[in-house]
C-alpha cells in the first residue's frame, strides 16, 4: 500500500479535524435547542422550539431532495420518492394543526402526496429501481439509513411510556419521557438533513462535470463509417 506524502497527509488530517469541528458545533446547536425547550417548559407542544426545528429540518430535507431530483438524472426517481416521503413525515408532524380542519385530516394531504409519488414510480418502475440502487450505492445512504432507524424504531422504543414509568416509578413525570423522545427525533432529523445535504452536494458536483469532447480519432472513425 502506498502511503500519502506527509504534506498531503497533514492536509487530510486538518480537513478531517475541520469537518469534525463543524459537525460538533452543529450538534451542540441541536443540544442547545433541547436545553432551551426544557428551560422554557415547552417540549411537546406544536409551538415548542424542538417541534419547530423538526419541521424546519424536514422542510430543508424535502427541498434538498427536490433539487437532487432536478440535478441528477441517475437519482431523479429515488430523490423524488425520498422528497415525497419526508413531505409526508412533515405533514404528520403538523397533525395537531391540521386537526383544526377535522380530526385526522392530516391523512388527506398525506395520501395525496403518497399517490402522486408512487404513481410515476410504478409507471417507470425499471428506472425507479435503478435510481434507488444508485441512491443506496452512494456513501450518504449509510447515514440516511441510520437516521431513519433512529427515527422510526429507536425513538419509538426509547420513548415508550412503560419504559419511563419503570425507570421513575412513583416519580414518573411525562415531560421527562417527552424530552427523551422528542430530542431523539430531533437528532434523527438532523442526521437526515446532513445526509440530504450530502446527496445535494454530490449531485451539484456531478452536474458541473464537463462533458468530454470526442477525440480526433473517434471523429475520423465515425466519418469513415
Amino acid at each position: 500500500m502506498t502511503l500519502p506524502r506527509s504534506s498531503s497527509a497533514a492536509r487530510t488530517v486538518l480537513k478531517g479535524a475541520g469537518q469534525f469541528f463543524a459537525i460538533a458545533l452543529y450538534f451542540a446547536g441541536i443540544a442547545g435547542i433541547v436545553h432551551y425547550s426544557v428551560a422554557s417548559h415547552n417540549v411537546a407542544s406544536e409551538s415548542s422550539l424542538i417541534e419547530l426545528s423538526q419541521l424546519g429540518l424536514l422542510a430543508a430535507t424535502v427541498f434538498a431532495f427536490r433539487r437532487v431530483a432536478k440535478l441528477s438524472q441517475s437519482l431523479h426517481h429515488a430523490a423524488g420518492l425520498m422528497s415525497a416521503f419526508f413531505l409526508v413525515l412533515m405533514i404528520r408532524e403538523l397533525d395537531a394543526t391540521l386537526d383544526m380542519v377535522m380530526h385526522g385530516f392530516w391523512k388527506v394531504p398525506a395520501l395525496i402526496v403518497t399517490g402522486l409519488a408512487i404513481w410515476p414510480a410504478l409507471k417507470h418502475w425499471r428506472e425507479t429501481l435503478t435510481s434507488l440502487a444508485h441512491a443506496i450505492h452512494s456513501r450518504h445512504s449509510t447515514v440516511l439509513m441510520i437516521a431513519l432507524a433512529l427515527l422510526l424504531v429507536y425513538s419509538r422504543l426509547f420513548g415508550m411510556g412503560e419504559l419511563w414509568e419503570q425507570a421513575m416509578g412513583a416519580n414518573y413525570v411525562r415531560d421527562v419521557k417527552n424530552i427523551a423522545e422528542e430530542s431523539t427525533e430531533l437528532v434523527a432529523y438532523s442526521l437526515i438533513w446532513l445526509s440530504a445535504l450530502g446527496y445535494l452536494v454530490e449531485a451539484k458536483k456531478l452536474s458541473f462535470v464537463p462533458k468530454t469532447r470526442p477525440s480526433s480519432t473517434t471523429i475520423e472513425s465515425d466519418i469513415s463509417v
